[in-house]
């Protein structure tokens, strides 16, 4: 009998900086994106954001520095490049998702 694939140690292994940016001068932290909790998805489509997916996403990436945030003054667009950098940090193309390690 094989010994079942250690989700939990899979976690722990893949786990990347945290991706931090500057706002007026403050600095924030998301974890990357990947790391999110699984239960983000019900919530937004992943695979084509809207903006309305973007905030929430960005929302639950910042948890209790969203309200700083939400805050400060920044135009839409940067909310985009921010969503893109995100991504980037993560290793991910905007646009296309992570393909599964078994492909």
């Amino acid at each position: 009998m094989s010994t079942p694939f250690d989700l939990d140690v899979w976690v722990k292994e893949t786990r990347k900086e945290p991706f931090r940016f500057t706002l007026a001068g403050q600095i924030f932290t998301m974890p990357p994106a990947g790391e999110l909790d699984k239960s983000i998805l019900s919530t937004v489509n992943v695979a084509d954001p809207s903006p309305l997916d973007i905030e929430r996403l960005l929302r639950a990436g910042l948890g209790d520095q969203w309200a700083v945030f939400d805050k400060t003054p920044a135009p839409l667009a940067a909310l985009g490049e921010l969503f893109r950098q995100w991504q980037r940090h993560e290793g991910i193309t905007p646009g296309e998702a992570r393909a599964s390690t078994d492909s």
